[in-house]
């Protein structure tokens, strides 16, 4: 059964926001906050949604507590979570009184800073009706500068805006795009912002698939009730930030969170190895015939093939203060093998043209700088050059979605031969020049896009086995 909520809501107080309330941040974020409640903390959440699904009525309904279920192989718990005290919906957002309110996170997919992709540059075109009607705004980026300068004009204290996306740079992206914003719709936010707000940048990790008939059945029986808001993640968590802070925060150290002064070796890690390899899998799982990350991950053939995966994008990186990179690495591949978590590939496989640069180009393109083989990396974007814009649903009806599908299966349909193809994929502004420019890369990513091409899930394997043990002969 469940363990029982131990403390008092009555006696939170609404002092940190979340922007986002997907199952993510419910089994995330929302879990340090109820670890903190149990300890005698008073920090409660205010969750404010901009976009659907909306979910204020079955919070309300629940009373505000939900359940998140922890489950691997060695067992099942379940906890009652009350400390998500209020959720509004996009309509009753602009009602928000965030006068208490000193710590922000956001979990609102890297589409929802309204950038350039690439970079931290604001893209005007994607918040103009904000910027047409900056007091009535529709986008995350709009909101947070209308209640900034809200809180400006009523002299409010400082805030800490914490992004909690899986994007590279996500405080200074944050930062950037809400500067520039502000600048062009509320002329006087920009100076009382530089004094008064602070957006560390942050690392959050705990696989938290969508939810299923299977993991609803599996939350009804652990918890002994039905739940609208429940959610059912991996038992891991892992949660660090950078450490700075623009006034009062929660004591998340005491709930096992990570105040480091350089976050970017940890962002690297987790980017690199465990997204990384989810990437990858994304890409080949699928060619192979799988549909979810469980199944690839216990694929002896993909598993002998993420080892050599996870140990060249290693030699990218620098290993932050107290970790391993061999040992996180093990256990990256340990979790998508957790027998109760079967997260779907094409789940994981959209808005890849956000994702590969960071996972898998970046780290492409330095090992190229160090003189060392990238073909593992050209496997993954040869297995993208092919799927990309494929929008045929798996067997539980998931389907991918990427804001370049459209134009990946444009350009195989234009593409002449693999060459060309992979020529015109390499050429796009997603990735480093350099993996275009060095004719070996281009070679061996073509190489592959023409052997899965040519081949069905069977032989796709084979010939990746075959690979893999040339490589460990080698």
């Amino acid at each position: 059964m469940a363990r029982a909520v131990s403390y008092d809501r009555a006696a939170l107080r609404p002092r940190a926001a979340h922007l986002g309330v997907g199952a993510f941040h419910r089994a995330h974020q929302q879990s340090c906050y109820d670890e903190l409640a149990r300890a005698g903390g008073d920090w409660g959440v205010v969750g404010i949604n901009l976009t659907p699904p909306d979910i204020a009525a079955s919070h309300a309904a629940q009373g505000g507590v939900y359940a998140l279920v922890t489950e691997d192989g060695q067992g099942r718990a379940c906890h009652e979570i009350a400390t998500l005290l209020q959720v509004h919906d996009a309509a009753a957002a602009a009602a928000v009184d965030w006068s208490d309110i000193a710590f922000c996170t956001l979990t609102i997919t890297e589409k929802g800073y309204c950038h350039h992709s690439g970079s931290h540059a604001l893209d005007p075109q994607k918040v103009a009706a904000d910027l047409a009607a900056p007091e009535a705004p529709g986008t995350a980026i709009g909101y947070l500068a209308w209640m900034l300068e809200r809180r400006r004009q009523a002299g409010g204290a400082p805030i800490t805006l914490a992004s909690c996306d899986n994007v590279a740079d996500n405080g200074r992206l944050l930062g950037s795009v809400l500067r520039d914003y502000a600048a062009r719709a509320f002329p006087q936010l920009p100076d009382w912002l530089e004094r008064n707000v602070a957006f560390p940048t942050s690392m959050v990790d705990r696989i938290v698939p969508a939810m299923s008939d299977a993991s609803r059945g599996r939350l009804e029986a652990a918890c002994g009730r039905r739940d609208a808001l429940g959610v059912v993640a991996e038992p891991f968590r892992q949660w660090v930030v950078e450490d700075r802070f623009a006034g009062p925060r929660p004591a998340l150290e005491t709930a096992g969170v990570q105040i480091v002064a350089d976050l970017a070796p940890f962002e690297h890690m987790k980017h690199r190895l465990l997204n990384g390899l989810q990437s990858a899998y994304a890409e080949l799982g699928r060619l192979c015939g799988h549909d979810s990350s469980h199944a690839a991950a216990t694929d002896p053939v993909l598993e002998r093939w993420a080892g050599a995966f996870l140990a060249a994008q290693a030699e990218t990186l620098d290993c932050p203060e107290g970790e391993d990179l061999e040992a996180y690495g093990r256990t990256s591949l340990a979790r998508l093998q957790n027998p109760t978590i079967h997260h779907p590939l094409n789940q994981i496989a959209s808005d890849a043209s956000f994702k590969l640069p960071q996972r898998i180009a970046a780290p492409a393109a330095e090992r190229l700088a160090q003189g060392k083989s990238a073909e593992l990396q050209a496997m993954v974007l040869a297995g993208w050059a092919l799927q990309a814009g494929d929008t045929r649903p798996d067997g539980g009806g998931v389907v991918t979605s990427d804001p370049m599908g459209a134009q990946l299966a444009q350009m195989r349909a234009d593409a002449a031969d693999s060459e060309g193809l992979m020529r015109a994929v390499l050429a796009l502004p997603l990735w480093p020049d350099r993996l275009g420019q060095d004719a070996d890369f281009a070679a061996q990513a073509t190489r592959w896009l023409r052997a899965f091409a040519a081949s069905d899930p069977a032989l796709r394997r084979a010939r990746i086995d075959d690979f893999v043990r040339e490589r460990m002969n080698a």
